[in-house]
């Protein structure tokens, strides 16, 4: 799966009602940003990698949540050099990245 091929947004509700396809297609998703998230420990072993996920993929933007500003800090320095992996690593054409602070 790619950015390009996801689902119409729907509320995750809409998708559980619905089942079949809509709700396929709503797991999938979700599989492919957790395997993504799961990966970054093959990018960097730095301890921050563990308090960043990645919340979604919109377009060319990689949005990522992390669970304090300490773990941005990090992240912003090398921004460039992990959406580069990622774009190669997951065959993505993301030109940005998103961040907020989300703890979990």
């Amino acid at each position: 799966m790619n950015p390009d091929s996801a689902p119409d947004p729907q509320s995750f509700k809409q998708c559980l009602r619905q089942g079949g396809k809509a709700l396929d297609a709503t797991l999938s998703r979700a599989r492919w940003l957790a395997d993504i998230g799961q990966s970054l420990s093959e990018w960097t072993q730095d301890p921050w990698i563990q308090e960043i996920r990645v919340a979604n993929i919109r377009d060319e933007t990689i949005v990522i949540y992390a669970a304090s500003a300490a773990a941005l800090v990090p992240l912003r320095h090398r921004s460039h050099a992990l959406l580069a992996w990622l774009n190669a690593r997951h065959q993505l054409r993301c030109t940005r990245i998103d961040t907020r602070v989300r703890p979990r």
